[in-house]
């Protein structure tokens, strides 16, 4: 009776994640927003049965996702969703703690986007890291005779910035990369967490507030290696490989101070505000934070300070 239960659970829960991964294709707007819960119940799926068994049920969804979507849709489907959701549920059952939950989940996360990148280049030719600086320019282009007539000026302040990017990016894609799967892991997690906590499926260890994220001393050596490293500048058009890896160490650890430096803002507010911060502040400040350049290095600088001394720790004495 109980291996039927298992079973029956297992067919749901991969049957709804297939549903999930085609209704985000096929659906233009809504499809965005349910990609994020893709992962979700593979996530459960890898909480609830043992290892084996959660492949086996991800393999079925492979199976299916291709019958609908071709071969390249079901290698999307396992390498951009599937095994980073059940490791993850995997992890959840395996640590107690979620720093190293979200760790491992984060290395399977980008081991999967690895692997994918490789497939597709294998599969239709097109080298997903390859990025045309004209091709960005035109885009832009195309995008600022949309709106001509309005955010005129806007648009002009953007145009070296995008241009300068355009020509940067190639060489931060690794750094990109990283971050893209930190990111997918974190909200993955996330999203996994309240839902099987709503619903009472199972229970995830639960992540810190927002305000208690601590992001380890060795990201200030990180950012040193880069600084020195910077020294062996490009001649011409030679881009040396030392030059290349601390520009990308440089992007990394400006991250992680980013949102070290937003982490310690919402400490401050939570700490001197008389009500529970609420939802919409924190999507204020980070947008304010990626559009105001000016309030994105203040932040920078002091998540880089709280690392070095950890200014909340002084702060809540």
């Amino acid at each position: 009776m109980r291996d039927t239960r298992a079973l029956v659970e297992s067919s749901l829960l991969v049957a709804l994640s297939v549903v999930l991964f085609l209704a985000s294709h096929f659906l233009p707007v809504v499809g965005v927003l349910l990609s994020l819960f893709c992962p979700v119940p593979l996530v459960i799926l890898g909480i609830k049965v043992p290892l084996k068994n959660a492949f086996m049920g991800t393999f079925v969804a492979f199976a299916l996702v291709s019958l609908f979507m071709g071969v390249l849709g079901g290698v999307l489907f396992l390498f951009g969703f599937a095994l980073m959701g059940v490791m993850l549920g995997f992890f959840g059952r395996r640590f107690d703690r979620v720093s190293d939950i979200l760790f491992y989940g984060f290395l399977v996360s980008l081991f999967s986007k690895l692997v994918l990148m490789a497939l597709v280049k294998l599969l239709t030719g097109v080298n997903p890291f390859a990025i045309d600086p004209k091709a960005v320019m035109e885009a832009f282009n195309e995008a600022e005779k949309m709106f001509s007539g309005s955010g005129r000026a806007f648009f002009e302040t953007m145009r070296m910035q995008v241009e300068t990017m355009s020509k940067v990016m190639v060489y931060i894609l690794p750094a990109i990369l990283i971050a893209a799967s930190f990111l997918d892991c974190v909200i993955s997690y996330l999203i996994s967490q309240k839902i099987a906590g709503r619903f009472k499926i199972t229970s995830l260890p639960k992540v810190p507030p927002f305000g208690e994220w601590h992001f380890p001393k060795s990201t200030l050596f990180a950012f040193f290696i880069a600084f020195i490293l910077s020294f062996f500048d490009p001649s011409g058009n030679n881009i040396g490989v030392l030059y290349v890896v601390g520009l990308n160490l440089k992007v990394i650890s400006i991250m992680i101070f980013l949102v070290q430096g937003m982490a310690t803002v919402w400490y401050l507010l939570s700490k001197f505000s008389k009500s529970k911060i609420k939802p919409w502040v924190g999507a204020m400040l980070v947008a304010a934070v990626i559009f105001i350049p000016v309030l994105s290095v203040i932040v920078i600088m002091l998540g880089f300070a709280d690392i070095l001394i950890d200014l909340r720790a002084k702060i809540g004495r």
